[in-house]
């Protein structure tokens, strides 16, 4: 899967256009400085989070304070709001999802679920603003391949679960690619990472160009994610115990798996194949039991709340179901707590080798 560490892409969010920019080795900060300098920045604002590596931030600092005076930010609170007009301040993000949150002209994510997603999506206006996607994209993202692979594997295995959840809801024909790829080490080769990067990238691309803020199309880029939301804190209430990174979410996929086979969306091909990517790549495909887990029906009112006026479920793999029109189809407690219980009316057995029909339907 892949054969080189390094990717060049542009994405198209509605009006807003930005660059995805993968590089690998030391030589390519050279290339860094250039693409920064091309900003015009009189100043910089460096915002990092926890997950920016001590090497990479003061990497960073120096190449931008070479090119202007930087200002580095890594207080837990807030950040700071986008800077003013005259486009002088240059506000560059190194981290994790938190610090991909941020409004910035320049991403750098450091672990592969930042990467994934946060990094290349817009930030929504608030409500009382115009709807200027293009003020709300950053103008590059920058990833080094060789530094995601170096991460602990732990955090490349939560990173993969977004591979994995765009592979079911987006791009189904990738999955025995991934599947062959996925390993529960989580010890990947950069050109393997940078792949993962494409996949995820095209992905994205192809959905965000006529729906930027994801309310349409794009719900898919976020499939499962707040039933893991409703699990992760859930279970952390209940047993005072943080599941493992990555963990939440795939479990939050599961359960959207679950639900669909309930309510007779999804066959058990489909339902198979959530199963049998997590697996391979050794996360969480049960819920935990009690007592170290949370209560069924304590966790169900949870995912009552997270489903909200309704889930993005899947008719089959890559093929988000509609209802009355729209991508959210209402979903009723009892349909949660059955998906909470077990599997429902789908068996989701677990298989090492991959199942003919289901990469029929995959396909």
């Amino acid at each position: 899967m892949g054969r080189t560490g390094e990717l060049d892409r542009r994405i198209q969010a509605g009006p807003a256009n930005f660059a995805l920019l993968v590089r690998r080795g030391e030589a390519s900060w050279a290339e860094f400085a250039d693409r920064i300098a091309g900003f015009g920045a009189d100043r910089f604002v460096l915002v990092a989070d926890a997950a920016a590596p001590a090497g990479a931030l003061a990497r960073v600092r120096a190449v931008a304070a070479a090119i202007a005076p930087c200002t580095v930010l890594t207080r837990p609170g807030p950040p700071p709001a986008r800077p003013t007009a005259d486009g002088r301040t240059v506000v560059i993000a190194l981290g994790g999802e938190r610090a991909c949150g941020v409004p910035a002209d320049i991403r750098l994510p450091t672990t592969l679920a930042a990467a994934c997603g946060p990094a290349l999506t817009l930030l929504r206006p608030p409500p009382d603003a115009p709807r200027a996607p293009a003020r709300n994209a950053p103008g590059l993202v920058w990833v080094r391949s060789d530094l995601l692979a170096g991460r602990p594997a732990p955090e490349t295995r939560a990173g993969m679960v977004e591979v994995v959840r765009h592979v079911l809801a987006v791009c189904p024909a990738q999955f025995a690619a991934l599947a062959t790829t996925l390993r529960p080490d989580a010890r990947y080769t950069p050109e393997t990472l940078a792949a993962c990067l494409a996949l995820c990238a095209d992905a994205r691309a192809a959905l965000v160009c006529f729906d930027p803020f994801e309310t349409g199309p794009a719900l898919a880029l976020g499939y499962g994610r707040r039933l893991g939301e409703a699990v992760r804190s859930t279970v952390a209430t209940a047993s005072g115990v943080a599941l493992a990174p990555g963990d939440a979410d795939a479990l939050g996929l599961i359960l959207a798996a679950r639900v669909a086979a309930g309510l007779g969306l999804l066959d058990g091909a489909g339902a198979w194949a959530h199963n049998e990517l997590l697996a391979r790549n050794g996360s969480a495909t049960g819920l935990p039991a009690p007592p170290a887990g949370a209560d069924a029906r304590a966790l169900a009112a949870a995912l009552t709340t997270a489903a909200g006026p309704g889930l993005l479920l899947l008719a089959g793999l890559g093929r988000p179901h509609c209802a009355g029109g729209r991508l959210l189809t209402p979903v009723d407690a009892a349909a949660l707590l059955a998906a909470v219980g077990g599997p429902g009316r789908t068996v989701v057995p677990h298989s090492r080798g991959l199942a003919p029909d289901c990469l029929s339907a995959a396909g």
